[in-house]
């Protein structure tokens, strides 16, 4: 999966469907989670980030909510499609949130990481507080993790 592109979307939600279904393949049915649950938070003011092939098919996706009244702002859904996976996508997806954050001056982005991707944001800088706890919505452990980006 050598060619791929990341690209921010912040005003063109003409993916929107694509992005929402890729999320909800890997984040979510996997889990037993219903299509029409609660999954997927509205927020306005959010943006994504996506990987794309060079024929333009998403492979995968990204999102930053609104910063909050402390000024972080939670990075949410980072889904990469099964055949697109180790390639590099994830963390590519991650560095442009970053990189928006960072130009807005965000002092720190948050997740909720699933415990099989610990080490992968251990690996960005991100660090784990509090304990680990138990996702209402998907049943698995989860654990909050921070990154200061000033």
């Amino acid at each position: 999966m050598a060619d791929y592109a990341v690209e921010l979307v912040t005003h063109d939600w003409t993916r929107f469907g694509e992005v929402l279904d890729l999320s909800y393949e890997v984040l979510y049915r996997p889990f037993g989670v219903a299509r029409q649950d609660s999954w997927y938070h509205a927020a306005h003011g959010s943006v994504f980030a996506i990987a794309q092939a060079a024929d333009c098919t998403l492979l995968g996706t990204a999102r930053l909510l609104p910063a909050s009244d402390e000024g972080s702002r939670q990075v949410r859904q980072v889904a990469v499609g099964t055949k697109a996976r180790r390639c590099g996508i994830g963390h590519a997806l991650m560095a442009e949130l970053e990189r928006v954050a960072a130009d807005e001056g965000v002092p720190e982005l948050w997740l909720q990481a699933r415990e099989n991707a610990f080490g992968f944001y251990q690996r960005l800088g991100y660090v784990s507080e509090g304990e680990i706890f138990i996702s209402e919505l998907t049943g698995i452990p989860h654990r909050t993790m921070r990154k200061h980006l000033k």
